[in-house]
């Protein structure tokens, strides 16, 4: 099922408060107008889903992230469980939070794109994960 289409009059999906005409409508024009023929248009909000864990095959942690048009900051929310693919509560609360600001698009990442801990906050910049030997030499700002 695709999410509604955003009326002009429509509050606008960034949560300004603003009407949709007033806000982010025109960026979201402009950025149609430049396309070359037969481009389709990216569909904001668009959605992503990254997945990682302690190796290539055990996803630990999934975020998921919206943009609500080209010049955004994403919106980040993360989740941690054993499987974070199987796990029906983890499942619910992504659809609810694509669902709240109107996701158009998902785009996701296959498998798993490296270890769960940030780097920065978990272990220092610039260095392995002590935690995830997998991932030695694989990820962060070393590589």
């Amino acid at each position: 099922m695709s999410p509604p289409r955003t009326s002009r009059n429509d509050p606008c999906p960034c949560g300004s408060g603003k009407k949709y005409k007033h806000c982010c409508y025109r960026q979201h024009a402009e950025s149609e107008s430049n396309l070359a023929p037969g481009q389709q248009p990216m569909r904001y909000p668009i959605g992503t889903v990254a997945m990682y864990g302690p190796d290539d095959k055990r996803p630990t942690k999934i975020a998921a992230g919206v943009i609500l048009h080209e010049k955004a900051e994403p919106i980040m929310e993360r989740w941690v469980a054993m499987d974070v693919t199987t796990n029906p509560k983890i499942q619910q609360e992504i659809k609810d939070f694509f669902l709240r600001y109107g996701v158009k698009e998902v785009a996701m990442s296959e498998g798993n794109m490296g270890c769960p801990h940030e780097e920065g906050e978990d272990f220092p910049l610039g260095e392995d994960c002590p935690f995830c030997p997998f991932w030695a030499g694989k990820q962060g700002s070393n590589s």
